[in-house]
C-alpha cells in the first residue's frame, strides 16, 4: 500500500509538472499567413477584381506553387487569370525550377497562353546562361531568335562582344540587327568604337559581318542635337541639387525662402542623416498631399532602420491626413521590418488590429515576406 501511495504521488507530481512546464509555441509559417491573407479577402466580401496580386506573387516567390495557382483562380478578370499563368511559370523558372515550370505548362500546350509561358521560360534560361536549354525549350515555338537575343544581351553585358556577334550569326538578319545596335551602344559606352573592324573580322559569315558594320554605326555615336535645359534653374531646382549633394542646410533655406512645392523629395534625402531637421522642414513647408507622401517615406525609412515606434508614429500621421492614401505600402514595410527585428508574435497582433481589409492583408504579406526572406520578382 505504501509503495502504491508513493507511485500515485509521483504520477500526480509528474502530471502537475507537465502542466506547468513551459511548452514551445507552435511556429507560425509564411505559408499560413499568405493563406490567411486570401481568407481575409474572401471574408471581406468586397467585389473588386480579385485578391491582392501581391499575395499571389509572394506565394509563387516563396515556392508555394499550388497555393499560388489556387489564388490565381480567384481573379475575376480573364486577362488577370491568364497573366497569372505566365507569371507563375516565370517566377517558378526564376526560382530554379525550370522543369516544374515546363511541366505545369503542359496543360496549355498548343495554345497562345502556353506559347507565351514557354517563351518566358526560355528567356529565363538564356538570361541565366543556359542557351542549349533555352533553345530546347523554345523548339515547339519554331523561332529560337528571342532566346538567342536574350543570350546575346547577356554576352554584351559581360563584355563578350565576339560571343554576342557569333550568337547574332545564328539569328535571322532582322533579329540580328537589334543585337548589332546594342553592341554599338556598349562599344560607345566603353569608348571602344574603333573595335568594330576587328570584331567584324572575327565573324564567320561575310554577309552578316557586312550587315554588322552597316548597322552598328547608327549607335556608335550620338547623333542629332544635344538638348539642354533652357534658361537658368529656379531656386527650387537648386534646392534639389543641394540636397543631392548633401548640403541640406542650403537646400532647406532655399525651400523656406521660395515656398517650393516638392518638399518631400528633399526631406526624404535629409531624413537619413538628420531626421529632426527633415521632419521640421516637411511639416513646416509641405502642402497636404506632399506632407502625406513625405510622412509615408519617413515611416518606411524608420522601419528599415529598425525604429518601429517612430515608423508607427508616422503611419498614424499618414492615416490622419485626408487625400491620396499611402498607408498600405507603409503597413507592408513596417510589418516586414518589425518581423525581421522581433519575430511575428507582436506583429500579428498589430496586423489583425488594422482598420480595414487592405491594411490587414498588406500587414500579413509583409510578415510572411519576412519569415520567407524572399521578395517577389519585379
Amino acid at each position: 500500500m505504501k509503495v502504491a501511495a508513493v507511485a500515485v504521488a509521483l504520477c500526480a507530481g509528474a502530471g502537475v509538472a507537465w502542466n506547468l512546464w513551459p511548452r514551445p509555441e507552435r511556429r507560425i509559417t509564411d505559408q499560413e499567413l499568405l493563406r490567411e491573407a486570401v481568407t481575409e479577402w474572401k471574408l471581406a466580401g468586397e467585389p473588386g477584381i480579385g485578391p491582392n496580386v501581391q499575395i499571389f506573387e509572394q506565394q509563387a516567390a516563396q515556392g508555394y506553387y499550388d497555393d499560388a495557382w489556387a489564388t490565381a483562380h480567384l481573379f475575376k478578370r480573364t486577362d488577370d487569370e491568364q497573366w497569372s499563368v505566365v507569371e507563375l511559370a516565370k517566377i517558378r523558372a526564376e526560382n530554379g525550377d525550370v522543369t516544374g515550370a515546363k511541366n505545369m505548362m503542359k496543360r496549355f500546350a498548343g495554345s497562345d497562353l502556353g506559347a507565351s509561358a514557354t517563351e518566358v521560360i526560355a528567356a529565363i534560361q538564356a538570361r541565366n546562361g543556359d542557351l542549349q536549354g533555352a533553345l530546347e525549350t523554345s523548339t515547339p515555338l519554331g523561332d529560337p531568335d528571342k532566346a538567342l537575343l536574350v543570350f546575346g544581351r547577356r554576352q554584351i553585358a559581360n563584355g563578350d562582344f565576339d560571343g554576342a556577334l557569333k550568337t547574332a550569326e545564328q539569328m535571322k538578319p532582322n533579329s540580328a540587327g537589334q543585337l548589332f545596335y546594342e553592341v554599338g551602344d556598349a562599344l560607345r559606352a566603353r569608348s571602344e568604337q574603333k573595335r568594330v573592324r576587328e570584331l567584324a573580322s572575327h565573324m564567320s559569315d561575310p554577309k552578316m559581318a557586312a550587315l554588322f558594320r552597316k548597322l552598328v554605326r547608327f549607335t556608335l555615336w550620338y547623333t542629332g542635337e544635344v538638348r539642354t535645359l533652357q534658361g537658368h534653374p529656379t531656386p527650387c531646382d537648386n534646392a534639389i541639387f543641394r540636397a543631392t549633394e548633401g548640403k541640406f542646410a542650403e537646400a532647406d533655406k532655399l525651400i523656406e525662402q521660395n515656398k517650393c512645392s516638392n518638399v518631400s523629395f528633399v526631406a526624404a534625402q535629409q531624413y537619413a542623416v538628420d531626421p529632426v531637421g527633415a521632419e521640421h522642414l516637411l511639416r513646416g513647408n509641405a502642402d497636404p498631399q506632399d506632407l502625406n507622401r513625405g510622412l509615408a517615406e519617413f515611416a518606411v525609412a524608420a522601419a528599415n532602420k529598425g525604429d518601429i515606434a517612430e515608423a508607427l508614429r508616422f503611419l498614424d500621421n499618414v492615416q490622419s491626413l485626408r487625400g491620396p492614401g499611402n498607408a498600405c505600402p507603409v503597413v507592408h514595410e513596417i510589418a516586414r521590418a518589425w518581423t525581421i527585428r522581433d519575430g511575428p508574435k507582436a506583429v500579428l497582433q498589430w496586423a489583425h488590429s488594422r482598420p480595414n481589409t487592405d491594411e490587414r492583408t498588406w500587414a500579413l504579406i509583409g510578415t510572411a515576406e519576412a519569415l520567407g526572406h524572399t521578395r517577389p520578382q519585379k
